[in-house]
């Protein structure tokens, strides 16, 4: 039979049981099994739970990624992570100018040289007594709507066709370039990104203008401050690229989700 250490066993800091009458600790020389009685230190949540105080959500473990996620900027733990895409060869800011250049005279040759005559001569805008004169001369309804069609809905048809069929229109061919997926990198468009970089581009970027155009002409003629902050803005909307790192996309491209590469750079290094 064995008798107590002289002196007695060391006293339990805690207390001589845990919650609810069971003992916390197990037989001398042993750690304590469970956490002491009473509530925890403030500022620390109770014992059992996880730290943070935070739940994933219903139907999600704990690890999986969020979209949220996917989009965030690319730092993680503390170190920032370029995205693949940033080992492509991007295209530099004034060769992509120069491909919208491009494109831009073809269209506008196309469109001002043959689809507004057709609607100048349809509406009679120079021709006094017409509806064209009756809503305010030439800067008719009309007139405006046929300036938007050879401005943005042409040139959308003729960018989002070409992008989904290669990721090149004839500006971006001739000067060796290319639209592709930022993710996963340097993967062709699909149907609906090619559309929807298109639509961004031109009907998004240039609705606003022509809208406070219409405005000006038919309400309020102050409206043609807000015309021309509207393109500012536009053209801010391209320069955006200039700065963006690093992959340098436009507006366009970032809500699209694409890049412009450089094919020419593989060419130059063969």
């Amino acid at each position: 039979m064995s008798h107590p250490p002289q002196g007695g066993y060391p006293r339990d800091p805690y207390g001589p049981s845990g919650p609810y009458g069971q003992s916390s600790y197990g037989p001398p020389g042993q750690p304590p099994q469970g956490p002491p009685p009473g509530p925890p230190p403030e500022g620390q949540p109770p014992y059992g739970q996880q730290p943070y105080g935070r739940r994933a959500p219903y139907g999600r473990q704990y690890g999986a990624q969020s979209p949220q996620d996917a989009y965030a900027p690319y730092v993680r733990s503390g170190e920032e992570e370029y995205p693949p895409a940033a080992d492509l060869a991007l295209a530099t800011t004034w060769r992509r100018a120069r491909a919208r250049l491009i494109d831009f005279v073809l269209v506008a040759v196309f469109g001002f040289g043959l689809i507004f005559p057709i609607m100048v001569g349809a509406l009679g805008l120079e021709t006094s007594g017409t509806k064209a004169g009756e809503e305010g001369g030439g800067w008719s309804t009309g007139a405006i709507f046929g300036l938007f069609f050879v401005a943005a809905l042409l040139p959308f048809i003729y960018e989002a066709i070409q992008l989904a069929m290669s990721g090149q229109t004839i500006g971006k061919r001739i000067t060796g370039l290319r639209v592709v997926r930022a993710d996963p990198a340097g993967d062709p468009l699909d149907i609906g990104q090619a559309l929807w970089r298109a639509a961004i581009n031109n009907i998004g970027y240039q609705l606003p203008v022509f809208l406070f155009l219409l405005l000006a002409v038919k309400v309020f003629e102050p409206a043609l401050l807000l015309m021309f902050a509207a393109a500012a803005a536009l053209v801010i909307f391209y320069l955006r690229a200039a700065w963006d790192q690093p992959l340098h996309q436009a507006v366009h491209d970032r809500y699209a989700g694409t890049v412009v590469i450089d094919e020419r750079v593989d060419w130059e290094e063969e």
